[in-house]
């Protein structure tokens, strides 16, 4: 029995990450990472220093440290370089993009492009399975085609 709940827990763990994977933009997933990595390093340290091993946790932490303070410092210099050159890493979308997102040509009119954007947005909409970022994109894709 004990087995059959834990196959059945697996499955529906499987299933809302496979969702949350589905609908999760790239900055959502990365931070699921960082706090399950974070998470475990917690509770692993936290199961050593319980069973009497404080001092391989200790050491687990003085192994991590430089990795961390590496990758924090990488982190504050990249925030940096983009705060000093004024750069956006989300760089606004231009005409030509707009219409290959779209996948329409130069010589669309307003009703083709309202046309492949109803399409698109049915395949692509979160409530249809489909990515919140990809529909983002048709949205300010169609904005900016038709000037709005």
């Amino acid at each position: 029995m004990p087995y059959l709940l834990l196959i059945l827990g697996l499955l529906i763990g499987t299933y809302a990450l496979y969702r949350f994977f589905i609908r999760a933009d790239i900055n959502q997933i990365k931070s699921l990472i960082l706090a399950a990595f974070v998470i475990t390093i917690c509770v692993a340290l936290f199961v050593l220093s319980v069973t009497g091993r404080l001092p391989a946790a200790i050491a687990i932490v003085s192994a991590l440290s430089p990795f961390l303070v590496a990758w924090f410092s990488q982190k504050r210099r990249a925030r940096g370089a983009n705060n000093q050159t004024g750069t956006d890493p989300q760089k606004p979308m231009d005409r030509a993009e707009a219409l290959r997102v779209l996948g329409v040509d130069e010589q669309a009119d307003d009703a083709a492009i309202k046309a492949a954007y109803k399409k698109l947005m049915k395949k692509v909409h979160p409530d249809q399975e489909g990515s919140q970022w990809m529909a983002e994109k048709l949205n300010e894709a169609k904005d900016l085609l038709l000037k709005k």
